[in-house]
C-alpha cells in the first residue's frame, strides 16, 4: 500500500508551516491562509487549519545517511521523545527515532528501503510509511479495508494492529491506546487518506471521520493513474517517438492505409483509456492549441515523475511556464511535438 497523500487538521498553522518546511525540509508545494501542502518524498501531506487541537501518528521514511542528519537536527531542537529507557536512538529493522510537531502530533522518523521502484534519491525523505487510525474496533476497521486494501500483517490483536504491507500500513490502535513512546492516548481526529490498493475505490466510516480514497497502480513504465485524450497530426513519427519513447507509454496498437489513415494507439491498463493519434494522406490544417489545451497524467510517484522529465529534457522537450499556475504547483508542463501541452501531475489524481 503506496500513501500518496495525507489529508489532516492542524490548528496552529503558520508554526505547523515553519516547522515541515524548515525543520524537516519538506517543499512547500500549495498555501492559502486556511490549508498548506507539502511533500514528503514522494507522499503529499496537506494540513488544513481547524479550531481545535488535533492529534495524530505519521511516519517519515528515509535513507540511513538523511536518517543520521535529521536526527541530529531534532537532537539539536531538543524535539526527540524518549523511550520507556530513557534513550531517543531506537531500532526497530533499522534505525528509528519519534519527536513532535508544533501541535502536538506524534511524528516517527524511520530508516527504511526506498519501495517506489528504481534508485532511491541520494538524500531526503522516502515518504509517508505509517498512518495512525485510532477506532473503537480494530477487527471491524479491518474487515472495512479488506475490500480494497491487501492486507500482509493479519494481526488479530484488539488494541493494536499494523494493516498493510511493507510499502505503507495504516497503524490500527484502540480509541485511547498510548501512543509510543508517549502516554498520550490515541483520539479520533479527521483524516483523509490517498493509497494505492486492489481496485479503483473510495471507502467512508460511518461513523468515523476517515476517508480512504484507493487508486489501483498501472504496471509499465507510467506510474499514472488518470488521463483522457484523442486527436490527429501531421507528424506521426515525431509524436510516436515522443509518446513511446519519451513518455514510455505502450504501443498497444497501429494501422496504416485504413481508408487514408495512419495511426497508432498507446494504452493504459486495461485499454479502457488509450490514446488514438492519427494522420490524414493529405496533411490537415490543424487549429493551434491554446495553453490551456492539456493531458494531465496524475503521477503520485514524484522520483518517477523526475527521471521522464529528465528523459524528455535531453530529447529537447523541456518544461515550460503553464498558463494556469494551479499546474506549477506539483506539476511539470511540457509541450508535444505538436505545441500540445502535457503536465506531470505529482498527485494520485481526484
Amino acid at each position: 500500500m503506496k500513501i500518496y497523500q495525507v489529508n489532516v487538521k492542524c490548528f496552529d498553522i503558520l508554526s505547523m508551516k515553519k516547522f515541515y518546511c524548515e525543520t524537516l525540509n519538506m517543499p512547500i508545494i500549495s498555501e492559502s491562509e486556511t490549508h498548506f501542502s507539502v511533500m514528503a518524498g514522494t507522499s503529499k501531506l496537506v494540513f488544513e487549519h481547524d479550531t481545535k487541537v488535533p492529534y495524530y501518528h505519521l511516519c517519515f521514511r528515509t535513507g540511513s545517511e538523511f536518517f543520521d542528519y535529521m536526527f541530529q537536527r531534532l537532537s539539536d531542537k531538543n524535539l526527540l521523545l524518549p523511550d520507556e529507557n530513557g534513550q531517543f536512538s531506537m531500532f526497530w529493522q533499522g534505525k528509528q527515532a519519534y519527536f513532535n510537531d508544533p501541535d502536538g502530533n506524534i511524528l516517527e522518523l524511520l530508516e527504511r528501503p526506498f519501495h517506489w521502484g528504481g534508485v532511491a534519491p541520494d538524500s531526503g525523505w522516502y515518504d509517508i510509511g505509517e498512518i495512525g487510525l485510532p477506532v473503537k474496533d480494530i477487527s471491524e476497521m479491518q474487515n472495512n479495508l479488506s475490500d480494497f486494501v491487501e492486507d500482509e500483517q493479519k494481526s488479530e490483536n484488539d488494541r493494536f494492529a499494523f494493516y498493510g504491507n511493507q510499502e505503507g500500513v495504516f497503524v490500527l490502535v484502540k480509541e485511547g491506546r498510548n501512543w509510543y513512546p508517549t502516554d498520550r492516548g490515541a483520539t479520533i481526529h479527521p483524516i483523509r487518506a490517498v493509497v494505492s490498493g486492489l481496485h479503483e475505490g473510495k471507502f467512508i466510516h460511518q461513523e468515523l471521520p476517515y476517508e480512504i480514497v484507493v487508486r489501483k497502480e498501472w504496471s509499465g513504465q507510467v506510474p499514472a493513474v488518470q488521463f483522457r485524450m484523442a486527436r490527429p497530426t501531421n507528424q506521426i513519427e515525431k509524436i510516436i517517438d515522443f509518446y513511446e519513447n519519451g513518455l514510455g507509454l505502450e504501443k498497444i496498437g497501429e494501422f496504416h492505409g485504413h481508408e487514408g489513415y495512419d495511426g497508432v494507439l498507446f494504452g493504459t491498463p486495461g485499454h479502457s483509456y488509450h490514446l488514438e493519434f492519427t494522420q490524414c494522406e493529405e496533411p490537415m490544417e490543424l487549429p493551434r492549441p491554446t495553453k490551456e489545451h492539456l493531458l494531465v497524467f496524475y503521477i503520485p510517484n514524484l522520483f518517477e515523475l523526475q527521471k521522464m522529465v529528465h528523459k524528455l529534457a535531453v530529447m529537447g522537450y523541456r518544461e515550460v511556464e503553464p498558463e494556469n499556475p494551479y499546474w506549477g504547483r506539483g506539476g511539470v508542463t511540457i509541450e508535444d511535438p505538436d505545441g500540445w501541452r502535457i503536465v506531470l501531475m505529482n498527485t494520485a489524481g481526484i
